[in-house]
């Protein structure tokens, strides 16, 4: 399929996935229809909501490297992903925000870090190990289902997965803070943040409008590009030992199985650490 020039494309698609079809129609029609978060509505016929969807939707699409480089990645993690959230009994949707947000890369690092974004103090509270050793944040495996409690736990405190993922996101203390001033109102659509805290959450939600058909965004599937799927086994070391020892030992050269396994900051590995082959 042979693809449309960058702004021609933009043309094309940016006023269908930005609301601005003809006075009168719906915004929850075209690449807004059906737009849920974890089965609760996402109110669209609010003007703030309707435009903080369409400001972080544009700038994900202009962000074409970005999204490109997360769609290779996906093969590779967006699996596990998947079936740690599964397993956890949490929605699906949640996948969105290491998508959308970190882009899929185990090795994220802004103000949180890892698949999750999961601060140092949150990871340790989870039971993840933190420290110049190890930081299990950047394995996406033990990130993943660290994750997956604490969204499930924050959904119970406030009530709405929204509210969780912004908990998540913005940090307890901020959004308590957002709650605190409306009275106790803990529905994410309801609070204010000042200086554009909101938009991190959005960028999510917006992501779930991309990431459910990049075709229709000029996204095209390049199977030959993709990178290589996670390969899903995992062990745990019984005695100190060393990242070159455990690459032999598994069968793999010494770059290939750091790469499978970021969360070893150290050449030496201590004992009971679970590493990925």
């Amino acid at each position: 399929m042979k693809l449309m020039p960058r702004l021609a494309l933009a043309a094309c698609i940016l006023p269908l996935a930005l609301g601005l079809a003809p006075a009168g129609a719906d915004p929850g029609s075209g690449p807004f229809r059906g737009l849920d978060f974890c089965g609760e509505p996402v109110p669209l016929n609010r003007t703030e909501v309707l435009k903080a969807v369409d400001q972080n939707l544009l700038l994900l699409t202009e962000a074409r490297g970005r999204i490109w480089l997360t769609l290779r990645r996906s093969p590779r993690f967006l699996p596990l992903v998947e079936k740690a959230l599964a397993q956890a009994g949490v929605p699906a949707d949640l996948k969105y925000l290491p998508l959308a947000v970190t882009n899929l890369s185990p090795a994220y690092n802004n103000i949180g870090r890892g698949l999750w974004r999961l601060r140092a103090a949150e990871a340790k509270e989870l039971g993840l190990r933190v420290d110049n050793v190890i930081d299990e944040r950047l394995d996406p495996v033990a990130a993943t289902a660290a994750a997956a409690r604490r969204l499930a736990a924050l959904k119970e405190t406030y009530g709405y997965w929204t509210s969780a993922l912004a908990a998540h996101l913005l940090g307890e203390q901020v959004f308590q803070q957002a709650v605190a001033e409306a009275g106790g109102e803990t529905n994410f659509y309801q609070l204010y943040f000042p200086d554009g805290q909101d938009q991190l959450p959005m960028t999510v939600l917006a992501g779930k409008i991309l990431f459910r058909e990049p075709l229709a965004f000029g996204y095209v599937h390049e199977p030959a590009r993709a990178w290589p799927a996670w390969p899903g086994r995992r062990a745990t070391t019984p005695a100190p030992t060393t990242i070159k020892s455990l690459a032999a030992e598994y069968g793999w050269d010494y770059k290939a199985f750091r790469d499978m396994n970021p969360h070893l900051l150290s050449p030496a590995v201590p004992a009971g650490t679970a590493v990925n082959y």
